[in-house]
């Protein structure tokens, strides 16, 4: 007969897997001892091995351990009151307040709630093979609800409990394809029986099945139970991965670890996590990149001081109409600073997201999916921000309507499904980055940190010499590559130097003004379906508005009929923004008003008004397919310890000289080519003619740049012309080699035409 008892002890202690199988075969040693497929199908693998990312597979354990707490606390206040989502138990039954989330408790609070849900992880044998444990304190399981719950698969058990985040009935069942063997063990509260299994895969005869499948073993066709022991848990539940797969997680902190995916994958949870790592030797609290940005600082962070911030703002909600609301907040991180407290190449963000990736959808605090850097650096035209890795925008999906979550979330939690809310979605984060002008400042302010003093006559001979070259291709090319016109003056210079950051404006009580941000002689235009941001501007302090709770609110927002409200932010520093959408339906030539009223406790409103019209949408500008070349600049970058290696690596975190040639980063018209002097084809030849003729290695340096410039125009226009997809590590890869073999082309054309004489007859020329 089977020693369950022996058999569950061995198992809380292994450390390595040969541990594991041996105590296995023991027990099937009892002819009573059978096993039996996960979930009760003899087919589980399609429904188990729909994770490709061991550690947000992870994350569905985490999901369901923090789910067990709230079940608990739901039996213990008899459902009262009724919670319809994690964060309204929480902040009921947890004393986690729905508005600051975790960051608005102290670390010791913190400390103690991340009991309840603990994540260790022992070493077993290598990276490859870890063990991990999942422990909560939660309602635990009976054994009779083992099968039905924790040990099946797709079921419905909690499709109708909204204050838990688990829905699809997954169990956490996809960690099963990173393990080795997993020991499931459940002692459901008030009870004196522990409930328990183990789980693996088991391969087939493959002359008769096309695949195996995973399977748990069970005493007499029941699961194992055992009585309950002294040192036992009182309740919940313990899960223990053995051979768990964290080969791409090997470092202990930072981007590739398991602890800053968990930070990253549990953006913003309903509860903390302790985080137990036996094989770098400490313990922390997991609270979510969102706190952390947020000032939540706990005494066991890397950096006990928090993030620097140079910008933010908090969360507001936009409607998006029949499919909900969404809430959005940002954050813009000061610049890395290096060892000599000179701006470094660092990226701020790499410790809160994918820093290639730096927009997050949450549901209940969970990351569901991320949009690419591409959004802020193109559409956005926040190049520099998003080289530099700064900015984080966070956009709550917990709002959305269920039809809408239904179109956008997957249920392996690892990637979203695209389809017109995703470019609703989308849209709309573009727009509101592209309307606040403090963001617009910040980028410009990031592009000149990247310029070097530049010698003007200089960059217009070079200008001079690359439209001249350009003319091969088409006279209007030159035209547009920074040289004059026929019949016309300079081409516009970019305008340097970032605008003033705007001065807060003093509150007083009551407020004296507000106004709306706008020329008062000509209306606001609009066109049907066109959304525009208005700025707000009042001397009322921020508790006149909640962008939240528009009952709490004392600001009022008419608009006429062809108009309608989907969104404000918080007033802070006197400002504030109202998001205002024509109808699609709406005539052209109808006119009207937008209002803004403010509420003062014993004294009158204060309102300020502002025509609008409606116009006729926007037709394309004749010719505007036509090849058109911006304005450049060419910046010089001394290797990977520069500052400015960033815009030559783009997004990748690579200090290999011989794989980074150039980069460019377009805004405001104009395209700044950033070019590595380490590169090898480029340095080599310049240190040699350096050693015998000065002239000429300043004259090859010249011509490489003019080759460089030449390919980067040619090279934009026709990523303007063509949809090229960026968002791949291929497409990535891609690029990187076309900017190398472009590189070591231009050092090629410069070396021989400085070599034969064709340079020096072109800079005279030109001079």
């Amino acid at each position: 007969m089977a020693d369950w008892r022996k058999f569950l002890d061995d198992l809380m202690t292994a450390a390595k897997i040969e541990e594991v199988r041996s105590a296995i075969a023991v027990v099937r040693a009892d002819t009573n001892v059978k096993v039996v497929p996960f979930g009760r199908r003899e087919n589980n693998r399609g429904a188990i091995e729909v994770a490709t990312d061991p550690a947000r597979s992870l994350i569905e354990r985490v999901t369901n351990a923090h789910d067990a707490p709230l079940e608990y606390e739901h039996a213990r206040h008899n459902g009262l009151p009724v919670c319809r989502s994690p964060r309204e138990a929480a902040e009921a039954w947890l004393d986690v307040p729905m508005k600051g989330g975790l960051s608005a408790l102290t670390p010791k609070q913190r400390q103690n709630l991340a009991g309840d849900t603990v994540l260790r992880l022992d070493p077993g044998e290598g990276w490859q093979s870890r063990i991990l444990t999942v422990i909560d304190r939660g309602s635990g399981i009976a054994p009779g609800d083992m099968e039905g719950t924790i040990l099946s698969l797709n079921e419905s058990n909690k499709i109708q409990k909204h204050y838990l985040a688990g829905t699809y009935g997954q169990g956490g069942s996809s960690t099963l394809a990173f393990s080795r063997f997993v020991l499931i063990a459940s002692r459901a509260a008030d009870s004196s029986e522990i409930a328990f299994t183990v789980v693996w895969y088991e391969d087939l005869p493959a002359d008769q099945y096309k695949t195996g499948r995973y399977v748990y073993l069970t005493d007499n066709g029941a699961i194992p139970v055992v009585t309950a022991a002294g040192a036992d848990p009182e309740r919940g539940t313990t899960i223990r991965h053995f051979g768990y797969d964290l080969t791409t997680y090997t470092a202990s902190i930072g981007p590739k670890s398991l602890y800053g995916a968990l930070q990253r994958v549990m953006f913003d949870p309903v509860a903390p996590i302790r985080f137990e790592n036996a094989v770098a030797g400490w313990n922390r609290t997991i609270k979510g990149s969102r706190n952390a940005l947020n000032g939540a600082v706990d005494q066991d962070d890397e950096n006990a001081k928090g993030p620097e911030i140079d910008y933010r703002i908090p969360m507001f909600n936009l409607s998006l109409g029949e499919h909900g609301e969404i809430g959005v907040e940002y954050w813009v991180l000061a610049r890395s600073l290096g060892k000599d407290g000179k701006a470094s190449n660092n990226r701020p963000s790499r410790a809160f997201v994918d820093e290639a990736k730096p927009i997050v959808f949450t549901h209940n605090g969970q990351n569901q999916g991320e949009l690419s850097g591409r959004i802020v650096k193109k559409d956005a035209d926040l190049p520099f921000l998003q080289a530099q890795g700064r900015l984080i925008v966070h956009v709550s999906c917990d709002r959305l309507a269920p039809a809408a979550k239904r179109k956008l979330f997957s249920s392996t939690r690892e990637q979203w499904k695209e389809g017109f809310v995703y470019e609703t979605i989308q849209a709309e984060i573009v727009n509101i980055l592209k309307s606040d002008d403090e963001l617009r400042r910040l980028n410009e302010e990031a592009r000149d940190q990247s310029l070097k003093d530049k010698d003007e006559s200089a960059k217009k001979q070079i200008q001079r010499q690359v439209a001249k070259m350009l003319r091969l291709v088409g006279p209007a090319l030159a035209e547009a590559a920074g040289t004059k016109k026929e019949g016309g003056g300079d081409p516009p210079k970019p305008k340097l130097g970032p605008k003033k950051l705007p001065e807060p404006i003093e509150t007083h009580e009551p407020p004296t003004f507000i106004r709306i941000v706008a020329d008062e002689d000509e209306p606001i235009e609009f066109h049907a379906g066109q959304r525009r941001y208005l700025r707000i501007e009042t001397d009322a302090n921020s508790d006149y508005h909640d962008p939240d709770d528009p009952k709490k609110s004392r600001l009022n927002v008419a608009v006429g009929d062809d108009l309608e409200v989907f969104g404000t932010s918080p007033l802070s520093g006197g400002r504030m923004r109202i998001g205002v959408r024509a109808k699609a339906d709406v005539a052209i030539g109808t006119k009207g008003s937008v209002r803004v009223e403010l509420y003062r406790p014993g004294a009158s409103a204060l309102s300020d008004e502002r025509d609008y019209r409606i116009v006729e949408s926007p037709k394309p500008k004749e010719g505007e397919n036509q090849t058109a070349f911006p304005q450049f600049e060419l910046i010089p970058v001394d290797g990977p310890n520069d500052e400015n290696w960033m815009y030559v690596t783009g997004e990748a975190d690579d200090r290999d000289v011989k794989r980074h040639a150039s980069g460019a980063q377009m805004t405001e018209g104009t395209l700044y080519v950033y070019y590595s002097t380490a590169f090898p084809r480029f340095q080599n030849e310049k240190r040699r003619l350096e050693a015998t003729n000065p002239a000429l290695a300043h004259s090859y340096q010249r011509r490489y740049e003019l080759w460089l410039a030449v390919h980067a125009l040619l090279k934009h226009d026709d990523e303007m012309m063509t949809e090229v997809d960026e968002d791949t590590e291929a497409a990535q890869e891609l690029k990187r080699q076309e900017r190398c073999r472009l590189g070591v082309v231009a050092a090629m054309m410069a070396s021989q035409e400085v070599n034969s004489g064709v340079a020096l007859e072109d800079d005279q020329a030109a001079a």
